[in-house]
């Protein structure tokens, strides 16, 4: 219930915008050599959200109802109006970013600087102080500082003593940076998309910003470090509309010759390893490969020479394999199955559209027999590696793939006849697709495990060109005018005992 009610919060505080009116102002405060930032269009938000403000009272159209009813208390809805009224300017961008002298700092745009202070003393429980233009507080490691038109809520990094981390945090909203993430094309073309949310980052920032940097060195120590040194930063936007939630990723990088070798590993789009797998599979994801050009990519080839010479395969006979490879690599998991019974071997589909799928079945099934643990033996036109009277182990080729499940249960239906899969995957280089509709297999095991969770809903997935990928979250039947309000209804209705 807490956290349902912090979701409103965030939610109904996105109800005041009539117009945008975007200020350079903030982009100042954020300097060049961010780790991340990420902005946040309420304006956009607020117009699909339909929730109003009337008087001190936050107003929720009827469509609400369910939301209102089992989702929030009194309580709840006094929080809501009085974050609704605290002040706050959602006619501009609010922005989130890490740097070397900050670990997180958010700024807020402010429209009323005298109601937004008593906001933030109230929930603070404690009064803020004078600093010229300025109010100020110091909340444990953060330093909290009111404008005529932000709130800035600032956490220096440790290595700045308490004096130093005020005056960087002051310095940031009095005078900016002269250096401002505003000299960085590919950041400012994220930044600047109308979209709800949107997001850049410097990847290699982020990990040493983590404490990674011995994966930094790592990384770079191996064949990856021609690719990465010519990524020069990543991107996502989010968008909420009427029936789906729908995410973009792009990367920003320089062509050079590690990045050409990366894109020639894609092969033509396709579907067929669909008719490997079962209609009433849960989760599925296939990518088309050209095997000979992954060989020649400098990072897998250097992964390759790590690999040890054992007695059941040769190196050769692995480059031999992999460079067959040609199209779809598909594979498909029952992950609501596994929840549900968590010692059941993974139901797991897969296929590889291949030229050495013959050889590769007759390759698996020596091997396994080699090993003398376990009988491997031809049922049919497949090999098969009973596991137990009820689990076995399938693997076969049919059509220029090589086949194989974690389950004695042959394909009877396909997913290749779902058209909504066969479409995902036939236009599209990389595809995900969870299905969780009505009448589904995952839609069944989840609203058995809460009976009030009813809804219908899928992920797809679609990689568009090798930069750039998009998700989106489809709800079925939505409630209301956009997928948040649907989302919340949902959640509301699970409160339900």
């Amino acid at each position: 219930m807490k956290k349902l009610g912090l979701m409103l919060l965030f939610a109904v505080a996105m109800v005041f915008v009539s117009c945008k009116d975007e200020s350079k102002d903030a982009i100042t405060m954020i300097p060049a050599d961010a780790t991340y930032v990420a902005a946040l269009d309420a304006g956009s938000v607020i117009e699909k959200a339909g929730v109003k403000v009337e008087g001190d009272e936050v107003v929720f159209p009827d469509s609400y109802k369910s939301l209102v009813d089992k989702g929030m208390t009194e309580n709840d809805r006094k929080q809501l109006s009085a974050f609704a009224g605290a002040g706050m300017d959602f006619t501009r961008k609010a922005y989130v970013f890490g740097s070397n002298d900050f670990s997180v700092v958010g700024i807020v745009p402010v429209a009323d600087r005298v109601a937004f202070k008593a906001f933030v003393e109230k929930t603070a429980g404690a009064g803020m102080e004078s600093d010229g233009d300025l109010d100020k507080m110091k909340a444990g490691n953060s330093w909290l500082f009111i404008s005529d038109k932000y709130f800035v809520c600032a956490t220096p990094n440790p290595s700045a003593g308490d004096s130093a981390a005020e005056e960087l945090v002051k310095n940031l909203i009095t005078n900016g940076y002269e250096n401002s993430i505003a000299g960085n094309a590919d950041a400012m073309e994220m930044l600047g998309r109308d979209v709800d949310m949107s997001f850049y980052a410097d990847y290699k920032k982020m990990f040493e910003m983590s404490g990674s940097g011995q994966i930094i060195a790592q990384i770079y120590g191996d064949a990856f470090s021609s690719y990465l040194e010519a990524l020069r930063g990543i991107g996502a936007t989010l968008n909420f509309n009427k029936s789906d939630i729908e995410m973009n990723y792009e990367t920003f990088i320089d062509e050079t010759e590690a990045t050409k070798q990366a894109e020639a590993i894609l092969s033509k789009p396709s579907a067929e390893g669909l008719k490997y797998i079962p209609a009433d599979m849960q989760l599925v994801f296939s990518g088309s490969v050209k095997g000979e050009e992954l060989l020649k990519f400098d990072p897998f080839s250097a992964m390759l020479a790590n690999v040890k010479e054992n007695p059941f395969i040769t190196i050769d006979e692995i480059k031999d394999y992999i460079a067959g490879i040609e199209g779809p690599i598909t594979i498909g998991y029952n992950y609501a199955d596994q929840i549900v019974n968590r010692s059941s071997v993974p139901q797991v589909y897969g296929a590889i559209k291949t030229g050495k799928a013959d050889e590769m079945c007759q390759k698996l099934q020596t091997s396994i027999n080699k090993l003398g643990l376990i009988a491997c033996t031809r049922v049919g036109d497949e090999y098969v590696v009973n596991l137990s009277s009820d689990a076995a182990i399938a693997f076969g080729s049919n059509d220029g793939f090589f086949y194989f499940r974690t389950t004695p249960q042959k394909v009877a239906e396909s997913m290749y006849d779902d058209d909504l899969a066969r479409d995902i995957f036939e236009n599209t280089t990389g595809g995900l697709y969870a299905n969780v509709r009505k009448g589904s297999r995952a839609n069944s095991i989840l609203t058995a495990i809460v009976p009030n969770l009813q809804f219908g809903a899928y992920l797809e997935g679609r990689t568009i060109d090798a930069r750039s990928s998009n998700v989106k979250l489809v709800v079925e039947e939505p409630q209301g005018d956009n997928v948040l309000e649907t989302l919340l209804t949902i959640l509301a209705n699970a409160q339900k005992h």
